[in-house]
């Protein structure tokens, strides 16, 4: 597969709620570029699986790096309003209360917005 048919399976999968194929998809490009443009999308995907999957800890970590390395593209890339997709990380993040552990409670997948890249 091409540069264009992975970021492509990317997108797809992640609008899908496919989050571990895309990731798979993104991993592909991002370890010979090691941009941190596909590791915050990575890192994304991966909250949103673990949030899935009632796990809160892990995610709050991941939404806030995510939403740090997603900074400096604060301008469109590859066709992405990144400025869109970090206050979506935002809403996401403000849905785990800061006392709650895994284990301890989970955050109801229902109530996790959904955007579409």
């Amino acid at each position: 597969m091409n540069e264009q048919e992975h970021w492509q399976g990317f997108i797809t999968a992640f609008n899908e709620e496919r989050f571990v194929d895309g990731v798979l998809q993104l991993e592909e490009l991002w370890f010979p570029s090691r941009n941190d443009l596909y590791r915050g999308l990575i890192r994304l995907s991966v909250a949103l699986n673990q949030l899935r999957l009632g796990i809160v800890d892990s995610p709050r970590q991941l939404l806030a790096s995510a939403y740090d390395m997603l900074a400096p593209f604060e301008t469109n890339q590859h066709n992405l309003d990144i400025r869109r997709i970090r206050e979506y990380i935002q809403d996401c993040a403000s849905l785990i209360p800061a006392d709650l552990r895994t284990g301890q409670g989970r955050i109801d997948w229902d109530l996790v917005p959904r955007i579409q890249l």
